[in-house]
């Protein structure tokens, strides 16, 4: 009998072990899971019809398919969608889970830290994605690549939902809209398929790679045919306008491409010329100005052939970036890791750091990126917020004042009541009074500075060329015409000071050969020309 209970006890107790020997290899017995997709309006209703400009809310939610619960290790998985249709205007997370858009997807991706695995009630809500209808069109929201992580790592895949069909407006796609955001997603694959730099010396032949002037003007362009392709009432000519400008815009920037320097190859044995080259060998010394940064070990001094390349590493202090890196007096953009491609000479390079810009908002592939980082390093600008500079944001006329007035050090002035919209302890008192005493402003007659209007580029050129005639009366003013298609819309007042700034390259020409005089300038274009001028002096 005694024998008999002992059995049944083994028994027992081996049944209550192996659920758990289940458990901890494989996480669960008969462990299922199937992917579902809601999607509802603004009021929470669910539907499967909507309206140009509706906005659309998609929840995803995990459930099990079979009898086992297991904790949630980690998951991946998209939402797919049809871009031209529908434009993601933001993600609501879940217990840190990731959601990014990417390339007509919502990407999904959950991952624990713990190894003890987070509970499985976040299953039930996995991450709301908030779309708006842009346009006419009927697809279905799809679900792919959805696998869970195991305990032991292993991955589980998830069995999809059926697909969810979505009509927007009359469901039917506008032929000439639909072309159009095609040429803007071959146009933005272009822009991310090819290296963008301004220095023509860093890669070599037979590769390739695109101005960054070239890079913003594409970009320019794919953001115009964006607005057009988001207009619900776009018209037949707005769109075939857009489709004709963009197509452009793309063949000139395909025709700004450069191709790089050739490397050294080794010379033909039998030319005695290319031996006498091939036994030079010069010294290349790097060394840094200003601090902030350092050369690496190793890289401070080299021997190389001559005709072969030389790079150096450059390691910037915490917060620092490297700022520009001149080459026997060259100056090019700064890299952490540079390569001059071909020596020819004894060569001496030195080096620049510079403090990294707090603005989430502008990015290193930006045309005006050094710009403002210099204008920021230097003082003359702060960040409209303390994370963002608004480099497409309109400069008011007080904001150049007030760089101006930061410029000459912020000299002590005394108020007074020239202007009857500028009043005493303002942000912008004391520079509109100094720059009024400085006669480097005027106002707009009868006691008016208007300083929150937005400057116009001839309005700069003016108050730079007053300035800089303060610093030097005997000033020139330059070329004595313009060959922009647009010269005769400057206005007299300003015709002096922007024939001075473009002949100093302080202003520049669009590529359509004009000038634009009367256009409101931006803070990046501001800070540009800014930087320009300060290096002339």
């Amino acid at each position: 009998m005694i024998k008999y209970l002992k059995s049944i006890l083994c028994i027992m107790l081996l049944w209550a072990v192996l659920p758990s020997f289940a458990y901890s290899a494989n996480d669960a017995a008969d462990l299922g899971y199937r992917v579902h997709i809601t999607v509802t309006d603004s009021s929470g209703a669910s539907k499967s019809s909507f309206e140009v400009g509706e906005e659309m809310f998609v929840t995803l939610r995990l459930s099990y398919t079979g009898a086992g619960r297991a904790p949630v290790y980690g998951f991946q998985g998209k939402l797919q969608f049809d871009s031209y249709v529908l434009k993601n205007t933001g993600v609501h997370t879940e217990k840190d889970i990731s959601m990014k858009y990417s390339d007509g997807a919502i990407n999904y991706l959950y991952l624990d830290m713990t190894a003890n695995g987070a509970e499985d009630s976040m299953l039930p809500n996995i991450g709301t994605a908030v779309f708006q209808a842009r346009n006419n069109g009927t697809f279905d929201f799809s679900v792919g690549s959805f696998i869970l992580t195991n305990k032991d790592a292993t991955h589980r895949y998830i069995e999809p939902f059926e697909d969810v069909q979505i009509v927007v407006g009359t469901g039917i796609k506008e032929a000439s809209k639909s072309l159009l955001y095609e040429d803007i997603v071959a146009a933005k694959s272009l822009l991310a398929s090819v290296i963008i730099a301004d220095n023509p010396k860093t890669i070599y032949s037979p590769d390739f790679w695109y101005p960054t002037k070239a890079a913003q003007a594409l970009r320019s362009v794919i953001a115009e045919a964006e607005a057009v392709l988001d207009q619900a009432d776009a018209v037949a000519s707005e769109i075939s306008g857009a489709i004709e400008r963009l197509g452009i815009g793309v063949a000139n920037f395909e025709n700004s491409k450069i191709i790089g320097p050739k490397r050294w190859a080794a010379p033909d044995d039998n030319d005695n010329s290319a031996v006498v080259v091939k036994d030079l060998k010069y010294l290349v010394r790097a060394s840094v100005k200003g601090g902030n940064g350092k050369i690496a070990e190793g890289f401070e001094a080299q021997t190389v052939r001559a005709t072969t390349s030389a790079t150096i590493r450059l390691i910037p202090d915490e917060g620092f970036e490297t700022e520009y890196i001149f080459v026997n007096g060259e100056k090019f953009i700064g890299r952490d890791i540079y390569t001059i491609p071909e020596v020819s000479r004894d060569t001496t390079v030195v080096v620049t750091f510079a403090k990294k810009p707090p603005f989430t908002d502008i990015a290193h592939d930006d045309w005006f990126y050094s710009p403002v980082r210099y204008v920021y390093n230097k003082g003359l600008f702060t960040g409209t917020t303390e994370t963002e500079f608004n480099p497409s944001g309109n400069m008011s006329r007080a904001m150049l004042a007030t760089v101006l007035y930061r410029m000459e050090n912020q000299p002590n002035v005394e108020f007074a009541d020239v202007f009857s919209d500028v009043q005493s302890g303002l942000w912008y008192s004391d520079p509109i009074m100094w720059a009024n005493q400085s006669h480097i402003v005027d106002g707009y007659g009868e006691g008016i500075f208007a300083p929150n209007a937005a400057i116009t580029r001839e309005q700069i050129a003016v108050m730079l060329y007053r300035y800089a005639k303060g610093k030097n009366p005997d000033l020139p003013a330059g070329m004595s015409s313009l060959s922009f298609k647009d010269a005769h819309e400057i206005s007299d007042f300003a015709k002096e000071s922007i024939i001075w700034a473009v002949s100093k390259d302080i202003m520049k020409g669009n590529s359509d050969l004009t000038l634009n005089p009367a256009g409101l300038a931006t803070r990046a274009e501001v800070a540009t020309m800014l930087q320009r001028f300060n290096e002339l002096n």
